[in-house]
């Protein structure tokens, strides 16, 4: 790794927009909508009717779109950070405006699962009991700083634990960086970038390597950082600031520990990362910019939050009318796919888009100056 670059900016830059890195969410959000949508059996006569490399690719697997936003959070904060002087007050403004951005969707989702969870709860005459657990004002109020895995808290929906880990991916990675510049600027160390994430790679790749047992679903980022750090080092090594052999070193180090492991979210992760800098290194981020698929892209965030407890409703109300028939299946699946699309593109506009506009707004302050990623 080349030694940090601070290079001053005073002047607003204009956003870079990469189409690959949007279809790319958007892909890997519909691949999250399709395993959701198959949880609990909903799909049987459906995906006993289609080939068995369809139904693992495009159900079993779907959970591997995770392993794609991870990577892709990476490559973007690593993008956002690329010229950034990190002190204190950056620190500060970096990660609030990372928590204004993420959270105004994340708090109506909230709203959006309790709904319907009341609802659910009174048509089958049950308690409310979001995740089959009573709601608590303490796990409610973990809920909105994301601490609810910290704490072992259950969570409301069942797609929060991303969040709460994406958190700490950024905060971490903030302060890594801030620390590799302190470094550079008190005793001007020629790599004081390595110095630091070489040990954080190495760290990483223990839990995958099986150094560390992995149980399951983390609740601190450690586990699943490996997944974050490709996708910054994929970055880095476009724009030549790490050489392509050391990352390609790391990810066979990870592969390697996939195929022992037998982890197919990692090998994902590889996969991904690896493709997203030959695309970039080919000069075609442009690549796959069909609008539909921009489209999927742009409101992918929104439609993560809020499509488990729509599809649930959905084959709720459907299997009353079509119980156990193949037509009622994919009548299912095509109406609670299209609702939670149009739902998620309602959200996008009147939340998610003004949250974005709102962090916007944070700013992230250098040397006294005032500069947007």
């Amino acid at each position: 790794m080349n030694s940090t670059k601070l290079i001053p900016t005073s002047v607003a830059k204009s956003k870079v927009h990469f189409q690959f890195i949007d279809a790319l969410r958007g892909i890997a959000c519909l691949w999250v909508v399709f395993f959701h949508a198959n949880s609990d059996g909903r799909l049987t006569q459906l995906t006993s009717s289609l080939p068995a490399w369809v139904v693992t690719i495009v159900f079993n697997w779907g959970g591997l779109g995770v392993s794609i936003f991870f990577v892709l959070s990476g490559f973007v904060i690593a993008y956002s950070l690329r010229e950034a002087k990190i002190d204190l007050a950056y620190w500060r403004s970096f990660n609030l405006r990372r928590f204004t951005r993420l959270s105004p969707p994340y708090y109506a989702s909230i709203l959006v699962v309790l709904a319907f969870g009341f609802l659910a709860s009174y048509a089958k005459g049950e308690a409310f009991a979001p995740m089959h657990q009573p709601l608590s004002f303490e796990r409610l109020l973990a809920h909105l700083f994301y601490l609810q895995d910290i704490l072992r808290l259950t969570h409301i929906n069942d797609v929060y634990w991303t969040l709460c880990l994406e958190i700490q991916f950024y905060v971490v990675f903030c302060t890594l960086l801030a620390l590799a510049q302190w470094l550079d600027s008190k005793w001007n160390l020629r790599f004081s970038r390595a110095i630091v994430f070489v040990p954080a790679a190495l760290l990483a790749a223990l839990f995958p390597l099986g150094v560390f047992a992995d149980n399951g679903r983390p609740f601190i980022f450690l586990p699943l950082w490996y997944g974050f750090l490709l996708g910054v080092f994929a970055y880095w090594s476009w724009r030549k600031d790490l050489q392509p052999k050391f990352f390609y070193l790391y990810s066979a180090v990870l592969l390697t520990g996939g195929v022992i492991q037998s982890s197919k979210f990692l090998i994902a992760c590889v996969i991904c990362a690896i493709a997203i800098l030959e695309v970039a290194r080919a000069n075609r981020m442009m690549w796959l910019s069909w609008s539909w698929l921009q489209f999927l892209g742009k409101i992918s965030y929104s439609l993560y939050l809020i499509h488990v407890p729509i599809m649930g409703a959905v084959f709720f109300l459907v299997s009353k009318r079509f119980p156990g028939k193949i037509e009622g299946e994919i009548f299912y699946l095509l109406l609670g796919t299209l609702i939670c699309i149009a739902s998620s593109a309602i959200m996008w506009q009147l939340v998610e888009k003004p949250s974005i506009k709102l962090s916007q707004k944070v700013k992230l302050v250098k040397n006294k100056e005032a500069i947007s990623v």
